[in-house]
Order: structure tokens, then C-alpha cells, then sequence
């Protein structure tokens, strides 16, 4: 299954279906999914899809709230009669949740993406004991109201870190984090950038909080 994002005019955005025998296709497109107008969401791109027994679910959303919906047992429509949950506030986009040891992590991005040097990106956190949440800090403050931890962060030599895509293990049992940032001494574009996760007393964390220059690799 291949969910992906379709602009709109005046924040009408919306996420389309496609299917396909393998990761690679051929893909055909089943079309609208989500629709900013039919879900009373604007901006409703940034999907994030997750499977919880035996269930299939779909979150999304850009600064106009983050929700979720039951997804069919096909996925490629909304489940008859399921109705979307907020779950967390406006500050957030780019959803993505990561279960461990009985918690569920809520990566996400605040601040500007795409203003070269000027860009504000940060990646932030917050987990709960739900799928459904609630999701809070390490002070028990919701991220329905616009409360987290700061996972990464900008330094000297990358600004905009945030929009994470992947959360993956790799063969040694450690963590990495994709996400996107700007290369302060090439700041045309933005790069994939690569971290590791550490769990410090049930929190995730990178090393100082921001972009590595060096790192070993992950063991593959």
C-alpha cells in the first residue's frame, strides 16, 4: 500500500491510496483517501499508517491538529462509521509512532521547514501508555496543548532538523532516527540527515540534542 499527499488550493489538501503487488509496483491508484473538506481537517497531508491488533489506522495532519481514523480492513478506504480522534494540538505535522516496552512514542515537527537558514525545524516527542494517547512530557503536559520534549534540535552546522520519516533497528538492536535538516555551509536544499537513539529511563534522546557531523554507522 502506497498513502501519499495531494495538494490543494486554500489548505484543501488531502491523502490518496494506491496499491501494488510489491514495494517497488506496478501501483494502481484507488485516489482520495482523506479529503481536507469531507474530514472537516485543512491541511490534511503528512500521513502516518499504523497496524494495532489486527486493526489498521491512519494519523495525519499540519498544524491544524493531529488526528487519527480507523482505516477498512483493505486500507484503502475509512472504516464505515469510524469517526477521527485528535490527538494532539497545533503545533505539530509530520506524525509518526513508534512503539517500545509498552509505550507509544509521538515523533513530530514544529516551527518553519523551508526557509533555508532561517528554518525553525524542530523534532519533538511525547508518548503515552494509548495509541490513542494521551501523549505527554516528561511532566505529564499533553501535546494536545501543545507540550513535548525536544528530541533534535539546530547546531553550528545544520538548522532545520525535523520531519523525521523512519524510526528503524538495526542487526546490534539500536535505533536510528531519518530526518531532514539544512546544511548551514550548503544551505541550498535540505539533506537526509542520520541519528541514533538512545533510551534514557524510557525516553528516547540524540547527543546533544542535535545533527552529528560523524557517527559510527548503523550495523546492518
Amino acid at each position: 500500500m502506497l498513502y501519499y499527499s495531494q495538494p490543494g488550493e486554500n489548505n484543501k489538501h488531502a491523502i490518496g491510496v494506491a496499491s501494488g503487488p510489491s514495494p517497488v509496483g506496478p501501483f494502481t491508484d484507488h485516489g482520495k483517501l482523506i479529503g481536507s473538506d469531507e474530514i472537516g481537517v485543512d491541511i490534511s497531508i503528512d500521513q502516518f499508517y499504523i497496524e494495532e491488533d489486527g486493526h489498521k489506522y491512519m494519523f495525519w495532519g499540519s498544524f491544524r491538529g493531529i488526528y487519527g481514523i480507523e482505516l477498512t480492513a483493505d486500507g484503502l478506504a475509512i472504516k464505515p462509521g469510524a469517526e477521527k480522534k485528535q490527538i494532539a494540538g497545533t503545533a505539530y505535522e509530520g506524525t509518526y509512532i513508534h512503539k517500545k516496552n509498552g509505550y507509544y512514542y509521538m515523533f513530530a515537527s514544529i516551527g518553519t521547514c523551508c526557509e533555508g537558514l532561517k528554518s525553525t525545524y524542530q523534532t519533538v516527542v511525547g508518548r503515552s501508555n494509548s495509541l490513542w494517547g494521551p501523549y505527554l512530557d516528561k511532566h505529564g503536559k499533553a501535546m494536545m496543548e501543545n507540550n513535548h520534549e525536544v528530541l533534535i534540535r539546530k547546531n553550528k552546522a545544520f538548522v532545520g532538523t525535523g520531519h523525521n520519516a523512519e524510526l528503524m533497528t538495526d542487526e546490534a538492536g539500536n535505533d536510528w532516527i531519518l530526518y531532514h535538516g539544512v546544511n548551514v555551509s550548503n544551505p541550498h536544499g535540505r539533506v537526509l540527515l542520520l541519528d541514533r537513539i538512545y533510551w534514557k529511563n524510557g525516553w528516547p534522546m540524540v547527543k546533544g540534542a542535535s545533527a552529528s557531523t560523524e557517527s559510527k554507522r548503523p550495523r546492518l
